[in-house]
């Protein structure tokens, strides 16, 4: 049973066709399988890519042999989650990235990181706006704001009890990161750590105390796969 004093916040955006996902992604397609007018029931055959709409990175992603997404373990997927707010950043510049010194500001505020830390950006407040939520430049170049490089290496190295980076964003990578060969990718998918990107509705999650929970299928051998994330808000008291 539900525990009516802890809300449900959904953290997913709904996966259609039109979801303006990364530029490199091919895009998700449907038909029907079955319908009432010739059968007893209604079905359909979707062909999407693993890491189409909200969805898990999982270490196999960009490390051979690493991790895949049918062998992470259940509990890894419900975990406590720390939200980082860069928002007024991000609105200031569309390259904008989370640093170290956004995780030690929070932590200053709330004590230590918990094993999920997720970047609230403001980027899904775009999501019906193709170019915009990609950040297209006048040049058709993507921005979004990312993870820094340092950032990871400092969670890997100084906060091994993290397990899970998100973001509201196509990657935890910026676009020129991308570029230069995604390097938030290759320091952090290894071991037991994995990756949440395309996140929503972060900004109705407490910037501590809530806790995730990652529904992701068990794709046999895969490097990740659509996911729906739902955040538990703090009882209320």
């Amino acid at each position: 049973m539900i525990d009516q004093n802890r809300s449900v916040v959904d953290l997913s955006h709904v996966v259609s066709p039109g979801f303006p996902g990364h530029p490199s992604s091919v895009a998700a397609r449907v038909a029907a399988s079955k319908d009432f007018a010739s059968g007893v029931c209604f079905s359909q055959r979707w062909d999407m890519d693993e890491h189409w709409g909200t969805h898990l990175d999982a270490p196999a992603h960009f490390a051979p042999g690493e991790r895949t997404v049918d062998d992470i373990p259940a509990a890894d997927l419900v975990l406590p989650a720390a939200v980082l707010d860069i928002r007024d950043r991000a609105a200031r510049s569309p390259d904008a990235v989370v640093g170290v010194a956004d995780v030690r500001a929070w932590e200053r505020r709330n004590g230590p990181l918990p094993a999920a830390v997720l970047a609230l950006t403001g980027r899904s407040e775009l999501i019906g706006d193709r170019r915009a939520y990609l950040g297209l430049d006048a040049h058709d170049q993507p921005h979004w704001p990312a993870f820094a490089p340092e950032v990871a290496e400092f969670l890997v190295a100084e906060r091994p009890q993290v397990g899970a980076i998100g973001i509201d964003t196509p990657s935890l990578d910026t676009p020129a990161g991308e570029r230069d060969g995604c390097p938030v990718h290759r320091i952090w998918l290894h071991g037991r750590r994995y990756g949440l990107e395309h996140l929503t509705n972060l900004a109705a999650l407490p910037d501590a105390g809530a806790t995730i929970v990652v529904g992701v299928p068990r794709f046999q051998g895969g490097s990740g796969g659509p996911a729906r994330v739902l955040g538990l808000r703090p009882a209320r008291t």
